[in-house]
């Protein structure tokens, strides 16, 4: 994609005609790689993420991704779908099993047939020609012996005729040489003459009259016309049948070969399979523990202080397309209260917390340059807000965060606040985006603390977010 220089332009064309184009540094590329490109530049949180952390399967690849181990699930998948091409090729060839042995039958008479038949290609042609001379012998015999006659048998034949024409010619030559030159041309006639005669007299002596033999031409035509009504139109589409269905019948009579090749494969498959399933579980187990550790302290930093977060590898009875584990994250939020998993816990903010902590944890160890938080806030407030803000600014350390909020905390947290609001002009709606710096900062944060009426107050406590934020800055 030409990017020499080590920076990469991404482009998107967006047509009123609803054509849409993408370039990545000038070169036109498909949606496809434009996603897969995407996925090694931004990571995306939205604001229903919370409520996909209930899935065991984004559970599990939340595990994986902690653990390192995507390529490696993605080969287990991979692995597990030749595994069951394979399963289900043996089960054909076990099916097939029942039938083989009427379908060999089948092709077994189908090959004798046509072998005993020896068929040659155009012998059709040639029986149908033979078949008109016998069917019409009396007559050719009759009309090549009077042809033979007209040439030279019967005295006043063309032979004879010209053989006097050249003993005249050369009579008179004797007189005047300038006679004779006529003579040798009927010469050269008369030879060509005697050579159509015994062309004639072979043709002739070549009818017989076979006893038997139109019979036997009709006999051999019915068992052309019989075959080609089964195998096919013509000799040539005759012998293409007969060599595939020998083709087809090696292979049945090697049927045991082959599913034994077969099984020997599916056993191949299976041990790498489990192989690469088993490195994969250890995997996720040694992450499961470290990660959980990691998501309990950012869950106290969030303002969970007591509670406990749990991530369960459990083995399925079954190698799955993700492996051999079932994974199940479970959460405590209050003392005395059991380990419940994700999915039974009620509080919509403790889902929120327990996803930006993992996120947070993940994004530290992710080598994305930018993450999108998109109303991950939701479901939190007040001395919480203040503490997702922070790390949503740690999460910023070296690398881009971008944070749709309406929460004053968080917002006063970022070091570039830009405001979008919405409007209605002319019957139409438009969405407006404005950079806030100085005074109309405060007054963008202390309407998010105080609602559309703002307060000295609240203005007074936007300017001590927005201290607090410059004075960590500073420190930092």
């Amino acid at each position: 994609l030409g990017a020499e220089d080590g920076e990469l332009v991404i482009r998107r064309e967006l047509s009123r005609g609803g054509r849409h184009r993408a370039f990545v540094n000038d070169s036109p590329v498909t949606a496809a790689l434009l996603q897969r490109i995407g996925d090694h530049l931004v990571d995306v949180h939205g604001q229903h993420e919370h409520q996909r952390l209930v899935e065991a399967g984004h559970q599990l690849a939340l595990l994986d991704r902690s653990a390192d181990a995507e390529a490696l699930s993605e080969r287990v998948a991979a692995l597990f779908a030749k595994y069951r091409d394979a399963v289900d090729e043996a089960e054909r060839m076990r099916t097939a099993e029942r039938d083989r042995a009427q379908r060999e039958d089948l092709l077994r008479f189908q090959v004798g047939e046509l072998a005993a038949a020896r068929l040659r290609v155009g012998e059709e042609e040639e029986l149908r020609a033979e078949l008109r001379r016998v069917q019409h012998a009396e007559r050719f015999v009759g009309g090549l012996a009077e042809a033979a006659a007209l040439l030279a048998d019967a005295p006043q034949s063309a032979g004879e005729r010209l053989a006097r024409a050249a003993r005249i010619l050369n009579d008179l030559g004797r007189l005047d040489p300038t006679m004779a030159t006529p003579a040798e041309p009927i010469e050269l006639a008369r030879i060509q003459v005697d050579e159509a005669l015994q062309a004639v007299r072979r043709l002739r002596d070549g009818i017989t009259a076979e006893p038997g033999r139109l019979e036997t031409i009709h006999e051999r035509l019915d068992a052309l016309a019989k075959l080609a009504r089964k195998y096919g139109d013509g000799e040539a589409a005759m012998l293409r049948f007969r060599d595939e269905a020998a083709h087809e019948l090696d292979r049945l009579e090697r049927h045991e070969e082959l599913v034994a090749e077969q099984e020997r494969r599916l056993a191949e498959l299976t041990a790498e399979l489990a192989a690469a399933a088993a490195e994969l579980s250890s995997r996720r187990r040694a992450a499961a523990a470290r990660l959980a550790n990691q998501v309990e302290k950012a869950l106290r930093e969030l303002g969970m202080d007591n509670a406990v977060f749990e991530i369960a590898v459990d083995v399925v009875p079954e190698i799955g397309p993700r492996g051999g584990d079932r994974v199940e994250m479970r959460l405590c939020a209050n003392p005395g209260e059991e380990l419940r998993p994700l999915a039974r816990v009620a509080s919509g903010g403790e889902l929120s917390r327990t996803m930006l902590a993992i996120t947070s944890v993940l994004a530290r160890a992710d080598r994305l340059p930018t993450l999108v938080f998109d109303e991950v806030d939701a479901g939190i407030g007040g001395r919480v807000a203040s503490v997702v803000g922070r790390t949503l600014a740690e999460a910023a350390g070296g690398r881009q965060v971008l944070c749709v909020t309406h929460l004053a905390p968080i917002a006063a947290r970022a070091a570039h606040h830009l405001r979008v609001s919405k409007s209605v002009r002319a019957g139409r709606t438009r969405m407006t985006v404005a950079a806030l710096d100085g005074d109309e900062r405060v007054a963008e944060i202390a309407r998010m603390l105080g609602g559309p009426s703002t307060t000295a107050a609240a203005r007074e406590h936007a300017r001590d977010l927005l201290g607090a934020r410059r004075s960590r800055s500073g420190a930092g």
